[in-house]
């Protein structure tokens, strides 16, 4: 379970408060003097303001409570406890010093108190002693360590807390670019893919000439990637429209070469297979001139000069 520093020093303050009260009764059970017993009091009245002004944020309760303690304990510790006994409620101050403060405060409250239980001893007692000294000094030494040691491991633990905080917003704004460039790149496909498609449209429109005939003009080069795409826009659009003659023109074809016939030769092959009676117009001289000297052989395909051509076959046929 994680504690706070405000939890603990409300805690602290409470428990204070509590022990106050029977602290009072027993004084007074016990007849002692009404200074003593206003003492009591007062430090109940005391620690109870101050835990109302710590929880309305104001900090320096903290040092304050060290402080009143501290001087609760030198001025409150009663003899034989002073002068001729050492007694373990000196260590009190201290470690509420520790919790509360920091090794400072530590420090200087168990200076202030052991001056003041050695001063009420007329400069003398038990707590000017030396082994006394020694071993306070040794109990209250630890206490510093281990609040020294406590506070580098708390501040390692909340650096490295940082650090990995920082990461992990470097990570998630690291993830949000990629996340954004990968949308900008899917719309960016999204787009050349939408132009790619216009592209191979306008590469080979496909128009209707009569109720169940097609023209498609083919112009410019031929290559791999446009034979494939025409013969893929004909045979779609031949069986979407059910349409029983194609006309292919190729007058705008500036070279014809054997990969060029091939491409005709499956395109036909394709359309015939759907029913699609196709005739190939625009056959130029040099392109006709160009076949024959590849050897190329267009078989069986109705070829004609023009499409005008084409439709008066196509009429006489009908």
């Amino acid at each position: 379970m994680k504690v706070t520093q405000r939890q603990v020093v409300v805690s602290f303050l409470g428990l204070l408060i509590a022990g106050s009260l029977p602290i009072i009764v027993i004084l007074a059970m016990a007849g002692a003097e009404p200074l003593t017993i206003a003492a009591a009091a007062g430090s109940f009245v005391a620690f109870s303001a101050l835990l109302w002004a710590y929880r309305r944020g104001w900090d320096r309760a903290r040092q304050l409570t060290i402080v009143i303690f501290t001087l609760l304990a030198g001025v409150g510790m009663p003899e034989p406890y002073v002068s001729q006994e050492a007694a373990l409620s000196i260590l009190v101050a201290p470690v509420l010093a520790l919790i509360l403060g920091n090794p400072l405060y530590v420090l200087g409250s168990a200076g202030s108190l052991m001056l003041m239980l050695i001063g009420r001893a007329g400069w003398g007692g038990v707590y000017a002693e030396p082994s006394t000294l020694v071993a306070y000094g040794l109990v209250v030494g630890g206490l510093i360590l281990a609040r020294l040691v406590t506070d580098t491991a708390q501040h390692a633990a909340e650096k490295e807390r940082a650090r990995a905080e920082e990461e992990r917003t470097r990570a998630e704004q690291r993830a949000e670019e990629l996340d954004t460039a990968s949308r900008r790149l899917e719309e960016e496909l999204t787009r050349q893919r939408a132009l790619l498609m216009l592209v191979e449209t306008l590469e080979t429109p496909v128009v209707r000439l009569a109720e169940t005939v097609l023209f498609a003009p083919v112009v410019g080069h031929l290559d791999a990637r446009r034979a494939d795409a025409l013969m893929k826009r004909l045979l779609d659009a031949v069986h979407g429209q059910r349409v029983s003659t194609m006309i292919i023109d190729i007058a705008g074809v500036a070279m014809v070469d054997t990969g060029v016939a091939a491409a005709i030769v499956r395109t036909v092959q394709g359309l015939r297979m759907l029913g699609c009676e196709v005739v190939v117009s625009g056959i130029s001289a040099p392109v006709a001139s160009s076949l024959v000297q590849l050897g190329v052989s267009l078989g069986t395909i109705r070829t004609v000069r023009s499409p005008q051509e084409a439709l008066s076959i196509v009429a006489e046929l009908n």
